[in-house]
This record gives structure tokens, C-alpha cells and sequence, in this order.
């Protein structure tokens, strides 16, 4: 059982949070800390992948949900990777759904966090663990909305499907990719999904903008192997597998690299520059800051990646001993390429400078896909919503998601994150002692049931 002053000091965030209570909120004795230790457990499930272990974080999911008396369905790939579905059916929704998404997977840890990465603790004011913010705490936030409705009966005119995808974290083929592809009677009469993605820009406690993610870079992630011949390491073996594999790589990430301004980048830019009234702001400059070779200013770190396809050489691999030469040696490559890039053009240049002695798997691509729509229902509920509380910008995501998947299917799919974070409060994702606050954690999710009851009003 909880501690029992935990229910004294959620009711004072609530009322510090906004104000008088919302009229969707609940007593936080009974939705809040309930949230809160619903977070707290689904951290302690190491959902770490490889392998990934979502069956474990499903059936805990799952266990919630039914219950509440819903129904949910744990399905399972054929490479034994299990999501989690649930559909809560709006008596007046026409059949229209949305869709409430997120991943259980997690990236990996390591040895260098303050705090157990699997722990769950709340500690000054935050829980922390691995999946606190990417993206388990979104999750807990989604389930927390879908059981409230149901609890209190609340309808919100749009049939709400609860979605807990495994492998986002290795590509989202044995997830969501898979579910799209096997089960598609599902998703009938999908109208629009919220996945992770969002930015949202807050400095010194003050929302600037929510950021909504309409588009995102494509990922390329290639296999190379190199063949020669093994023996042993004290040999004279110019020729080794490793070697040839060192010098193939050598010529690829040497390649100068190749700015350009795509649309997305324009787009996203320009609705950045409608927030600062600054001249300098650099869409007023775009076209002659961003030159083939490179951009003639200085821009602010991550910034580039905006206008080149990225390469990173991830995974080195010869399986064998020091002292011992290997007949086969590998690297991984993760590519994220620009929205419009030409897929296979861009292998072929891959396959040019690696040589004719080099293997290329492609373990991970994705096809061209429309950004989804700024004019679209729920962009427009998530539009009149947020901007209650600051104003709301279309943005493009230079990493990777499993909206992707929805889009290739032109299902409108948008990044949105319901937590008004701080950088140094996001500082965790993919990096040691990752948590969230509290009250920024209950103030999200109730944000999240305002924006879902927009989407069931808007057609």
C-alpha cells in the first residue's frame, strides 16, 4: 500500500497544477496516485530490447484494463513478440476510432544511473526508472484516460483504441508494422492516431509551444559483412575480413556530406519563425544558409540533421578472439534519411563506395509517406486544445517512430506528448537516470482526456 500521505500531496499538486479541477479530472486520491503506482510497476517490468520481454508488460496492461471490464487481446507475432489491443466502443461514434498508442519496449541501461533503472522509485518529487518518459509514462497516461471513461461512463464520440506495441526500439516490424499487416480489420474506421513524438518547448517553466509531430526522417539500418581469410593473428593478413571491412567503412563515412532544404525542413522552419519575431530567425535565411557543402553560419547542436541524410556506424563485429583472425567481419549502419530522399538511389551510392567486395542486408527500410495533415480533425482538436495553454506548431522529427507505419497507410498519425517538460527534465530519454516529474506527469494526463474528448467533437 502506499504511503498514506501520498493522497494529501497529490491533492495539493492538482490544485497548484491549474487551478480549480477540471471537469474531467478525478479525486487524485483515487486517479492520480493510482496512475502514479500504475507507472511505477510498469517500470519495474525490464522491458529491455533485445528481447524486448513485452509479454510480461502486456499481461500487466491487460490485467488493468479487464478489470475495468474491457477486453483486451494480447497478440503475438510469429517471432514471439507480444502487443497488446482494446477498443472501447462510443455509442456515438459512427464507427470513427482513435487511436491511443505507445511502445513497451525500452532501450538498454547501464551501471551509471543514481537510481535503479528499474526501480520505479519516487524520489523527490518524480519516478524514475527506464521508460519513465520514452515512452511508458505516455502509456500509463493513455490507460489512465481510457479507464477514467469508463469508469465514470464518459463518452467521448469516438470509439478510443488502447494500442501497447512491442520493437519500436529495433524498428517496430514485430509491432506495429506487423499488426498493420496481419490484422487490419483492427484498425477499421481509424480516423487518426496519438503516438510519441511530440516536442513541446518550455523554458523557465513557461510553455512557449507545443510541438505536434506531422513527419519524420526514414530509416535505412544496413547489415555489412566483409569475407577473407582467418587464421592466426600473428600472421601477415593484409587482406583480413576485418580489414577490408575498416577500409570499406573508411570510404563511407568520408564522404562529404549533402545539405539540402527539404520541404519538410521549410515547413518546419517556417511555423518555428511564426513564434519568434526575430529577423534573424534562419527561415528568413534558409536558401542561403544551407549550401550543398555545408551551412555558411554556425547552427545550434542537432540543428544540421535537419537538412542532410544521416549515417552512423553502430555495431563493429568479427565474432573471434584478439588473437585470432577472422574469416568474416561485419558492422551495423543506422541511415536516417530526409522525408523525400530517394531510398534506393541513396543504397546504390551505399553499395558504390562500400565496394563489390562488401555484403548489404537492408535489416530495416521504409517507404515514401505523406506527411499527415495540419487540416485534419484531430491536428485541428489537438489545435483548439493546446492552445489554451500556448500556441500549437507542426513539427518534423529527425528520428523514427512507428506513426510511420500508419502513414505508408495514409492514416493520419500524430507525435504529441501531454507533458509540458523542461529540457533539463527530458534529459533522461535514451540516457542514464531518465524520469518524470509528478505533477508534470498528472498534469498530462490530464491534458491527454481533454485533447481525446476534442477529437470525439470535431468530424
Amino acid at each position: 500500500m502506499r504511503q498514506p500521505l501520498l493522497n494529501v500531496f497529490f491533492c495539493l499538486l492538482c490544485a497548484l497544477c491549474w487551478g480549480a479541477p477540471p471537469v474531467l479530472s478525478q479525486p487524485p486520491d483515487q486517479g492520480g496516485a493510482e496512475a502514479v503506482g500504475w507507472l511505477r510497476d510498469y517500470i519495474q517490468i525490464a522491458t529491455v530490447n533485445p528481447p524486448g520481454n513485452e509479454e510480461e508488460g502486456a499481461h500487466y496492461l491487460a490485467a488493468i484494463l479487464a478489470a475495468e471490464g474491457l477486453s483486451p487481446e494480447l497478440l503475438t507475432s510469429p517471432d514471439g513478440r507480444t502487443s497488446l489491443y482494446a477498443r472501447r466502443v462510443s455509442p456515438t461514434s459512427e464507427g470513427r476510432a482513435l487511436v491511443l498508442m505507445h511502445h513497451i519496449d525500452v532501450v538498454t541501461t547501464n551501471d551509471d544511473w543514481r537510481v535503479p533503472p528499474f526501480s520505479g522509485r519516487l524520489h523527490q518529487g518524480r519516478i524514475w526508472g527506464r521508460g519513465a518518459l520514452d515512452i511508458k509514462g505516455l502509456g500509463i497516461a493513455q490507460l489512465a484516460t481510457l479507464v477514467d471513461f469508463e469508469r465514470r461512463q464518459i463518452d467521448p464520440g469516438i470509439d478510443l483504441i488502447y494500442l501497447a506495441v512491442a520493437d519500436e526500439e529495433a524498428g517496430g516490424r514485430s509491432g506495429a508494422g506487423w499488426l498493420l499487416d496481419s490484422q487490419p480489420q483492427l484498425f477499421e474506421g481509424v480516423v487518426g492516431v496519438l503516438n510519441e513524438g511530440g516536442s513541446n518547448r518550455v523554458v523557465n517553466d513557461r510553455l512557449v509551444w507545443w510541438g505536434i509531430e506531422v513527419v519524420q526522417k526514414r530509416p535505412l539500418w544496413l547489415k555489412v559483412t566483409s569475407q577473407g581469410r582467418g587464421g592466426h593473428a600473428s600472421g601477415l593478413n593484409p587482406g583480413s575480413a576485418t580489414h577490408r571491412l575498416i577500409l570499406a567503412l573508411a570510404r563511407l563515412v568520408e564522404e562529404p556530406l549533402r545539405y539540402r532544404v527539404s520541404d519538410a525542413a521549410r515547413i518546419y522552419f517556417r511555423g518555428l519563425a511564426k513564434l519568434d519575431n526575430s529577423p534573424d530567425h534562419l527561415y528568413h535565411h534558409l536558401d542561403e544558409v544551407i549550401q550543398p557543402d555545408g551551412p555558411t553560419r554556425p547552427l545550434a547542436p542537432g540543428v544540421p540533421a535537419y537538412f542532410v541524410d544521416t549515417l552512423q556506424v553502430t555495431e563493429l563485429d568479427n565474432g573471434r578472439g584478439s588473437n585470432v583472425i577472422a574469416s568474416q567481419a561485419s558492422a551495423r549502419i543506422d541511415i536516417r534519411l530526409l522525408p523525400d530522399t530517394d531510398g534506393d538511389a541513396y543504397l546504390e551510392h551505399v553499395r558504390q563506395l562500400l565496394g563489390p567486395d562488401i555484403d548489404v542486408e537492408v535489416v530495416l527500410d521504409a517507404p515514401l509517406a505523406d506527411p499527415s495533415p495540419t487540416d485534419h480533425p484531430v491536428y485541428r482538436a489537438l489545435e483548439s486544445t493546446l492552445s489554451v495553454r500556448g500556441p500549437v506548431t507542426p513539427t518534423f522529427m529527425t528520428g523514427t517512430t512507428d506513426s510511420r507505419f500508419f502513414r505508408q497507410r495514409g492514416i493520419a498519425a500524430y507525435g504529441f506528448s501531454p507533458f509540458a517538460l523542461n529540457a533539463d527534465q527530458q534529459r533522461g530519454i535514451h540516457a542514464v537516470d531518465e524520469s518524470i516529474p509528478v505533477d508534470g506527469f498528472l498534469r498530462g494526463i490530464e491534458m491527454l482526456k481533454r485533447v481525446v474528448m476534442a477529437c470525439g467533437e470535431l468530424r
